[in-house]
């Protein structure tokens, strides 16, 4: 049976559990793979009382022992074996020279394993995130010319090449997947449902394809057409798939593998081998184990092979493209790619079994019944005819077994945290022309998770160069360092110590305590640290204020000042620790003797706080970027657990750290030189309850009343009008301090509930802070739930 025609294994699946069978025609005959890939041969024919085992006709084989049968199947394979390959890539916005590299390098790789499919990431030729750039005809120009160069180079010879590209067709643009083979475009396949939430905004770029729009032809860019070999100059675009000699293949993208209509669904039923999905898909914490779970999913249900390539690294904004591509079989992980590296560019390999696809297939009653009824209710795609074999010959697949499932590898939320901005700071760094980092260190609890991500960064570009001391990651290193001709750092120490610079800015307010513990971390992981009293221009400052108010002089609340005075003071010497830093990171190198190069300056405001407001406005955690500023307090705790044990990043001083309370040690200490102020009281709620308000704000979008809903019902031990209190509490300082968000460092994107204000959390700045109707409300549910409680008991 024809396989096209019949389904996804509706019928031919019934029969292919045997290893052979037996029809009788006159002459040996060949079927095409795309249907059944052994041979039918002559029946033998028995006459009366003859013996079975020693009768055979010509052209036929003889069964007539095991050895004979083995020696048969040996020269006739029962099995589809194809090796493919998913390439995760480092790409950056707009490096089209890099991306050709990148692209180039990912080529070969994949011929030298032998594979006869190449996917590669979403808009890998100019990038994913161009954004607005996606607008100038430039950068779809440049990224066909990339394709052109490859079609030049001989590298889409003899594999099947799937690309991720920009195509522009009757005035709109689209998101596409390009296949080349030999030099020559197959198809253009354009993405049919459109990323537009949260860091997304791919409709203000691209139009998406309507699932019922017929396929149309598409004009080559002269570019293509001068570099093609078959002469062509359109090729079909649309919602279409390729039928190869041996095996079906067809490709959703990135959005369209969570959509609740799938295409993998339809794909699937309409009998697809291979189901393909460049991706460019970032980290967020705890969002792998969704993200591999959907991809099982889409074959476990409905069969089939699904490859998925994703980008990997920051290119040129605040999201870490966090790779891991994989190929998945039936539902099970057979390959996967790393979460997070500092390497440009990885190729994972797998051998699969097609006829293991068709057999998972036929065994469903509901898989069958749904395949037959595929043309009454969806439109099945149109195959595109490829004369092109994916899978191995008979000599070749002897010698290959299709590679087994593997468990997936997720790393701990502690491992995510020391992973993934490292990566990201090193992407920035090799990528901006600094020379280093600079971070106010202050023994407090985020800067010092900055400074042991930083370490962590340096732990996995040590590892790279130990690995590959002739590779990129230590070339970017010693250029970096300006030391090519030199020995270069290859320990985590040694690096860390030429990289990051760490300040402790002290005050007559900062405690032995903090100041002990950031220079004990300083020492533990390598750093440069230097202590910077800035006392002087504080008073300074002071001076200035007091002269120009009439000679009043602010006092803190605890000698008798109004909050006012308090918070002014308070102020004026976090941003004073703002401008020492960024004066620091241009002059040190210089005071060191160096040839130009600056340092960048690091911030260190969790996302908590950068959601309550609980900073001052271009203070420390105004920087140059943030890598914590998208991850929780409560996370950043954890993390700084797990690094101060051997199991972790062994740095004991971490435990002190974690242990210590949270302190911005703005105000006069006691008089036995202790602590007096703690960021929890001032802020008048715990970072517990402000992690779950931020949860609730924006990933269950509550406003103030169902937030109070919420929390009275769901904390315990709290009565609704102490819910309702804690909840006007927050929004009014929400409100208040809403403004703050519009100046945020770019920082690391790695919770969903970040309140960035540019580019993720779109809302206003200027906010009626009494929240009249809604705390009315609140106030009148409250009063309702009060006298029904004191109705019932």
């Amino acid at each position: 049976p024809n396989r096209g025609v019949s389904g996804g294994g509706a019928s031919c699946a019934d029969v292919r559990g045997a290893a052979f069978f037996v029809v009788r025609l006159p002459e040996p005959l060949r079927i095409a793979p795309s249907s059944l890939c052994f041979d039918f041969v002559p029946v033998v024919s028995y006459s009366k009382g003859q013996d079975r085992r020693t009768s055979k006709t010509d052209g036929g084989p003889n069964f007539g022992t095991r050895k004979s049968l083995e020696e048969w199947l040996g020269r006739h394979p029962v099995m589809r074996l194809a090796t493919v390959c998913c390439c995760t890539l480092d790409q950056w916005a707009m490096d089209f020279d890099g991306n050709l590299r990148r692209i180039r390098k990912s080529l070969l790789q994949a011929k030298e394993g032998n594979a006869k499919y190449r996917l590669g990431p979403e808009l890998e030729m100019c990038g994913y995130g161009c954004e607005d750039h996606f607008l100038e005809p430039d950068t779809e120009t440049h990224a066909w010319e990339i394709l052109a160069q490859l079609i030049v180079e001989g590298l889409t010879d003899d594999m099947l090449c799937d690309f991720g590209i920009m195509a522009t067709h009757h005035g709109a643009r689209f998101n596409c997947r390009v296949f080349v083979l030999n030099g020559n475009v197959l198809l253009i396949r354009p993405k049919s449902i459109l990323a537009g939430e949260g860091n997304y905004r791919e409709g203000r770029y691209f139009a998406a394809w309507p699932a019922h729009r017929p396929e149309e032809e598409f004009v080559l860019p002269k570019c293509i057409l001068d570099v093609s070999s078959d002469g062509r100059k359109t090729v079909p675009i649309g919602l279409l798939a390729l039928r190869l000699n041996d095996a079906t293949l067809a490709a959703e993208t990135c959005e369209e593998l969570f959509a609740p209509r799938a295409p993998h669904r339809n794909l699937a039923l309409a009998g697809v081998d291979l189901i393909t999905n460049g991706s460019g898909s970032h980290h967020c914490l705890r969002k792998l184990d969704r993200r591999l779970e959907l991809i099982r999913s889409a074959t476990k249900t409905g069969g089939g092979v699904y490859l998925y390539a994703n980008q990997r690294g920051c290119d040129g904004g605040r999201l870490y493209y966090d790779g891991c591509s994989c190929v998945v079989v039936n539902g099970e992980l057979v390959a996967q790619g790393k979460q997070f590296d500092v390497k440009e560019v990885e190729v994972v390999h797998a051998v699969v079994n097609l006829d293991a696809v068709l057999a998972y297939r036929g065994s469903m009653a509901s898989m069958r019944e749904q395949s037959a009824m595929q043309a009454i209710e969806f439109q099945p795609p149109r195959f595109v005819p490829v004369d092109f074999s994916i899978c191995m010959d008979e000599n070749v697949q002897t010698v290959h077994s299709p590679t087994e499932g593997i468990v997936p590898r997720i790393h701990r939320v502690e491992e995510e945290i020391a992973l993934g901005p490292a990566c990201w700071l090193w992407d920035y760094l090799r990528r901006s022309g600094a020379r280093g980092f600079l971070l106010p260190l202050s023994g407090g609890a985020d800067s010092s998770a900055v400074a042991t991500i930083v370490y962590s960064m340096a732990r996995k570009v040590a590892e790279e160069v130990r690995d590959n001391p002739k590779g990129l990651v230590a070339k970017d290193l010693a250029r970096i360092l300006r030391c090519e001709d030199v020995h270069v750092p290859s320990t985590a120490q040694e690096i860390t110590g030429e990289l990051l610079n760490t300040v402790y800015l002290a005050t007559e307010h900062s405690s032995n305590e903090t100041k002990d513990r950031a220079s004990r971390l300083a020492n533990q992981i390598g750093a440069k640290h230097l202590v910077s009293w800035i006392d002087k221009a504080v008073q300074a400052v002071l001076a200035i204020a007091e002269m120009t108010c009439g000679g009043q002089k602010p006092r803190f609340r605890s000698q008798g000042g109004s909050a006012t005075e308090n918070a002014a003071l308070q102020n004026v010497q976090a941003r004073l620790r703002m401008v020492v830093a960024f004066l620091l990171a241009q002059l040190l190198p210089w005071a060191r003797g160096e040839k130009g190069g600056f340092l960048l300056v690091l911030g260190s405001a969790n996302v908590d706080e950068c959601l309550r407001g609980y900073l001052t406005k271009y203070d420390c955690s105004s920087a140059d970027i943030n890598p914590i500023g998208g991850i929780s307090k409560t996370d950043l705790r954890r993390f700084l657990r797990w690094a101060s044990l051997p199991g972790g990043l062994d740095l004991p001083v971490l435990g002190e750290v974690e242990a210590a309370p949270p302190t911005a040690e703005l105000e006069p200490l006691d008089e036995d030189g202790a602590i007096k102020q703690t960021d929890e009281e001032d802020m008048g709620m715990t970072y517990q309850e402000l992690s779950a308000y931020g949860r609730l704000r924006s990933l269950a979008r509550a406003g103030p009343v169902s937030m109070f809903e919420t929390v009275y019902r769901a904390w315990k031990g709290i009565t609704p009008r102490e819910a309702a209190s804690k909840v006007k509490h927050f929004f009014r300082y929400y409100a208040i301090n809403r403004h703050k968000a519009t100046t945020l460092t770019p920082a690391y994107h790695a919770e969903d509930y970040s309140p960035e204000d540019h580019r993720f959390d779109h809302r206003p700045f200027l906010y009626e802070i009494n929240w009249k109707w809604q705390f009315r409300i609140m106030d009148q549910k409250v009063s309702k739930i009060e006298r029904v409680m004191k109705e019932q008991y």
